[in-house]
Parts: C-alpha cells; structure tokens; sequence
C-alpha cells in the first residue's frame, strides 16, 4: 500500500513542470528580446518626430498586464466575426489600439478624431448605413474597454501585428499614464 501512494505522489510530481526550467527560460528572453526590439523602434520612432524620448521610461520586461491580451479581448467578437480576412483583422485591431489611446482624451477631441477616422476610412460616396456601421463599431469597442478594463490606464506606444493562417501575434508597447487628477 504504500508503494501505491509513492507512486501516485511521483506521478503527481512529475506533472507539474518546473518554471525554472530550460524551454521557459529560454521563452523568457525571446519575449525580452521582442520588446527590446519594439522599444528601440518606438525610440527611434520619437526621435525622429523630435519628440525626447530620453525622460521616457520604457519597461522592457512586461508587468503582469499584458496590453496585447487586453486588445485581443476587446476585439475579440470582431475577430470570430472576420477571421479568414486578413485585411479587416488587421484594420478593426489598428481601430482599437487607436480607440484606446483617444479614451484618454477630452471628449471633444475624441470626436474630432472619430469624425477623420471615419472620413479617412469610408469612400466619399458611402451611405448612410455605412456610417451607421462604422460608428457601432467604435461605440462596441469603446463600451468594451471601459467594462472590460476600466482600472488599466496605459498609452499605447506602438504595436506589431503578424497573422498567420491560425493565429495572431501581437506585441504592444505601452506606457503608464499618470494618475487622473
């Protein structure tokens, strides 16, 4: 009998693998590298604007909130509904990101840039129904952020998307903000 319960208490052992281990360690530093990457594009990418991006501090290894993850969650409906077009993930996941970053904006200025999102995305001769459209999705992924992440307040820095025929890979870079006043 207890032969029996050493090996029960082995196997159980056995199952749990070991986050010190070499496949995890070795995950750890591609991520690492990934955002190291993404931070000296986001550099570069401020220094040329002329903006000083020296005061600026960049977290190369990522807290536990994952602004990737966040941003999938919130387009999450739209992926199911137009998975298989590469095109359109690509555009409602660029919307989000960029919905993101105007929820820190004064609501004036969130409308303005709504307003030339929309101009800028829809033909001159669209119909209404087309604006319509194009404006449920802004409310939809607005309402989502706020139900689904109302207490994370970062800005998104910049972000690369790869798809492939199963899925998506998406590294975000992102800044905290300061607390609301």
């Amino acid at each position: 009998m207890g032969k029996q319960i050493r090996k029960k208490l082995s196997k159980r052992n056995k199952k749990k693998p070991s986050i010190f281990n070499a496949e995890n360690i070795a995950t750890d530093e591609k991520k690492q590298a990934k955002y190291n990457k993404l931070n000296t594009k986001i550099q570069d990418m401020l220094k040329g604007l002329g903006l000083d991006s020296e005061k600026m501090n960049f977290i190369d290894n990522p807290d536990q909130i994952k602004m990737s993850a966040v941003i999938l969650k919130i387009v999450e409906p739209y992926i199911k509904m137009y998975w298989g077009d590469e095109i359109k993930v690509r555009g409602i996941i660029s919307l989000s990101i960029m919905i993101w970053n105007m929820a820190y904006l004064p609501q004036e200025k969130q409308n303005k840039l709504q307003e030339q999102w929309i101009e800028d995305a829809l033909p001159s001769d669209c119909d209404a129904q087309d604006v319509a459209s194009m404006l449920s999705i802004f409310e939809s992924l607005q309402k989502r952020q706020k139900d689904l992440f109302p207490d994370i307040r970062k800005f998104i820095m910049g972000h690369e998307l790869r798809l492939d025929n199963e899925n998506i890979h998406l590294n975000i870079s992102s800044a905290p903000l300061c607390e609301k006043s």
